[in-house]
């Protein structure tokens, strides 16, 4: 019995999709759109870039913190749109197509497909070189990744702070607290 398969995408028809809200990623070939996410998912998002963003603005360094939808080409055919990212260099206004460069670190608020934020995306990250990884889970904690290939975890559920962001915190209590 022949089996339907989906025909693989290649970049340049991956970037040739007509501009959208929707988050679209193309990873080795396949194109995955994710469903909407939830308003809660959207409330956390906004509150970490809004932090992350706060904290950019008092850096001496030039900064980005930018959020999805917006396409990071993280390798060949590997364009993906992490939740949240900080750049630790400008990125022009006039930027046009899939930023070139790789974030320092990537967010992922989780949604519906746990094991593709959790798993994949991980591993695609850090085999481009991420240096450090936040899957926020709405439940009320952060899986933190870093190390080589992003293989050491921290659960943490009262403070967020890195070595890579000098004198950023991120209360987690009032994170996802039902009142900002």
């Amino acid at each position: 019995m022949p089996v339907a398969t989906a025909p693989f995408v290649s970049e340049a028809e991956f970037l040739s999709l007509p501009e959208s809200n929707q988050k679209a990623e193309l990873v080795d070939g396949e194109v995955i759109v994710s469903p909407s996410p939830s308003y809660w998912h959207q409330e956390i998002l906004a509150r970490i870039v809004g932090a992350l963003r706060d904290w950019a603005r008092a850096q001496a360094e030039p900064l980005t913190v930018a959020q999805a939808p917006l396409d990071v080409r993280f390798a060949s055919g590997r364009i993906l749109q992490p939740d949240a990212m900080v750049f630790f260099a400008r990125i022009s206004r006039d930027q046009q197509g899939p930023i070139d460069r790789i974030p320092e670190i990537c967010v992922e608020v989780l949604s519906s497909d746990r094991a593709y934020d959790r798993i994949t995306k991980r591993l695609l990250y850090a085999a481009a070189g991420v240096g450090e990884y936040w899957v926020v889970d709405p439940n009320a904690f952060v899986e933190r990744w870093t190390g080589p290939g992003l293989t050491r975890e921290e659960l943490l559920r009262d403070v967020l702070t890195t070595e890579r962001l000098a004198g950023f915190m991120l209360d987690l209590t009032r994170l996802f607290a039902d009142v900002a």
